[in-house]
Protein backbone atom coordinates (compact mmCIF):
# COMPACT_ATOMS: atom_id res chain seq x y z
CA UNK A 1 0.00 0.00 0.00
CA UNK A 2 1.24 3.48 -0.84
CA UNK A 3 2.13 5.92 1.91
CA UNK A 4 -0.26 8.36 0.21
CA UNK A 5 -4.04 8.11 -0.04
CA UNK A 6 -6.63 9.60 -2.35
CA UNK A 7 -9.14 11.22 -0.01
CA UNK A 8 -10.60 14.24 -1.78
CA UNK A 9 -11.92 16.09 -4.79
CA UNK A 10 -9.08 18.50 -5.44
CA UNK A 11 -11.00 21.06 -7.51
CA UNK A 12 -13.76 21.53 -4.93
CA UNK A 13 -11.53 20.97 -1.89
CA UNK A 14 -13.98 18.44 -0.43
CA UNK A 15 -12.90 15.20 1.16
CA UNK A 16 -14.72 12.00 0.31
CA UNK A 17 -16.18 11.75 3.83
CA UNK A 18 -17.91 15.10 3.28
CA UNK A 19 -19.05 14.03 -0.18
CA UNK A 20 -20.39 10.72 1.14
CA UNK A 21 -22.31 12.49 3.92
CA UNK A 22 -23.83 14.99 1.46
CA UNK A 23 -24.77 12.20 -0.97
CA UNK A 24 -26.47 10.24 1.83
CA UNK A 25 -28.38 13.33 3.01
CA UNK A 26 -29.58 13.97 -0.55
CA UNK A 27 -30.19 10.27 -1.33
CA UNK A 28 -27.75 10.52 -4.24
CA UNK A 29 -26.20 7.39 -5.67
CA UNK A 30 -24.20 8.68 -8.63
CA UNK A 31 -21.45 11.09 -9.57
CA UNK A 32 -23.83 12.73 -12.06
CA UNK A 33 -26.18 13.77 -9.25
CA UNK A 34 -23.29 15.33 -7.35
CA UNK A 35 -22.13 17.11 -10.51
CA UNK A 36 -25.63 18.47 -11.16
CA UNK A 37 -25.44 20.17 -7.75
CA UNK A 38 -21.87 21.30 -8.56
CA UNK A 39 -20.83 19.74 -5.25
CA UNK A 40 -17.79 17.92 -6.66
CA UNK A 41 -16.32 16.25 -9.77
CA UNK A 42 -16.96 19.26 -12.02
CA UNK A 43 -13.36 20.29 -12.65
CA UNK A 44 -10.54 17.98 -13.67
CA UNK A 45 -12.52 14.76 -13.12
CA UNK A 46 -9.67 12.87 -11.46
CA UNK A 47 -11.86 12.04 -8.46
CA UNK A 48 -14.70 10.50 -10.48
CA UNK A 49 -13.45 6.89 -10.39
CA UNK A 50 -12.82 7.17 -6.66
CA UNK A 51 -16.26 8.61 -5.97
CA UNK A 52 -17.74 5.76 -7.99
CA UNK A 53 -15.78 3.35 -5.76
CA UNK A 54 -17.05 5.25 -2.72
CA UNK A 55 -20.63 4.63 -3.85
CA UNK A 56 -19.85 0.93 -4.48
CA UNK A 57 -17.89 0.21 -1.30
CA UNK A 58 -18.70 2.95 1.21
CA UNK A 59 -14.99 3.64 1.64
CA UNK A 60 -13.59 7.18 1.62
CA UNK A 61 -9.86 6.52 1.31
CA UNK A 62 -8.13 4.85 -1.60
CA UNK A 63 -4.69 3.89 -2.79
CA UNK A 64 -3.57 6.05 -5.74
CA UNK A 65 -4.52 4.25 -8.94
CA UNK A 66 -6.63 1.69 -7.08
CA UNK A 67 -9.58 2.12 -9.42
CA UNK A 68 -7.45 1.52 -12.51
CA UNK A 69 -5.64 -1.43 -10.95
CA UNK A 70 -8.97 -3.06 -10.06
CA UNK A 71 -10.36 -2.55 -13.57
CA UNK A 72 -7.44 -4.45 -15.16
CA UNK A 73 -7.65 -7.51 -12.90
Amino acid sequence: MSSYSVTRCICHKRNFEEIKEFAEQQSFSSVEELQAEQFCSCGCGLCIPYIEMMFETGRTEFEPGEYYKASTE
